[in-house]
């Protein structure tokens, strides 16, 4: 079945149209709405209505948003997913280190996306794929879902109004102190994947939190916890090298290969719920190879 919400009307002006209630009150976009007006449908106090149509306080507004479709070149692959939450707005997974978060030309099975397809046909589950934060393929940790296309557009719009904030944890070689690196980044001359601090790349800020002291493989290393301000393509790897203290095992940015992927897990993050507005904070555990003392 195609998702639903129902709201009763409280405390509006006169004059307010139904679309102009769903977009204030129930965040859908216009272009949102052409779809519903097209393939899903609206009622008010269970009668069908456009979206011109007025609306009082005490009417209950019912809107059946359009069914989702996978993309028709999208794979589903079984097997098993590392869950932290799920709900009918959201689907938080922990994702192992060597898969990509979303499939490739020549990868086109075996991401988390195809994981999270997978497990929606298995569990009759009617919506397409909506990921909200991509890790690079040996990242590890805590990816984020939007079940359905109301639950991604207000993600979205939390994300560039900074309400979801994102924690990682890396190790490095040597020390560094708490700060804000400012650095833009941009794509080198010479690789497609690989990316530099450029003076005309896009701004990107990356927040150094804390910076811990630990001794492992005979070296004197530190473990970090970063906040995100921005999301460019490898930022924290970029700006940690671009400091001299590229992370762990990053052998594209000269990390030494102390472990077999770079040190940089995904292990927070906390925004308000897209259909409650409650804040919530979901964490993923740190795997065994980070976990170091």
């Amino acid at each position: 079945m195609a998702f639903q919400i129902e709201q009763q009307v409280t405390s509006i002006e006169e004059g307010w149209s139904v679309g102009h209630f769903c977009t204030t009150r129930l965040h859908i976009s216009r272009k949102m709405l052409v779809s519903i007006k097209h393939h899903g449908d609206i009622l008010r106090n269970g009668q069908h209505v456009n979206v011109n149509e007025p609306v009082h306080t005490g009417d209950r507004i019912h809107v059946r948003f359009p069914d989702e479709q996978p993309a028709h070149d999208m794979h589903a692959t079984s097997g098993e997913l590392d869950i932290l939450f799920e709900d009918e707005w959201l689907l938080i997974v922990n994702k192992p280190p060597g898969m990509a978060s979303i499939p490739s030309r020549l990868h086109p099975e075996r991401s988390l996306s195809n994981f999270v397809l997978g497990y929606y046909r298995q569990h009759q589950i009617p919506y397409a794929i909506h990921i909200v934060n991509r890790l690079d393929r040996d990242t590890s940790g805590l990816v984020v879902f939007a079940k359905h296309a109301l639950a991604h557009h207000q993600l979205s719009k939390m994300q560039q109004n900074g309400l979801l904030d994102r924690r990682y944890v890396a190790l490095i070689e040597g020390s560094i102190k708490p700060q804000t690196i400012d650095l833009p980044i941009g794509q080198t001359d010479h690789s497609f994947m690989e990316r530099m601090v450029r003076e005309d790349g896009q701004q990107a800020i990356t927040h150094i939190l804390t910076s811990e002291r630990i001794t492992a493989f005979s070296r004197e290393l530190s473990r970090l916890t970063i906040k995100l301000e921005t999301g460019r393509t490898h930022q924290i790897r970029v700006h940690l090298a671009a400091l001299g203290h590229p992370l762990v095992g990053d052998t594209m940015y000269k990390g030494t290969p102390l472990i077999a992927r770079q040190a940089l897990h995904s292990a927070s993050a906390t925004f308000p719920h897209p259909g409650t507005g409650e804040v919530m904070t979901f964490v993923a555990p740190l795997p065994d190879d980070l976990s170091l003392s």
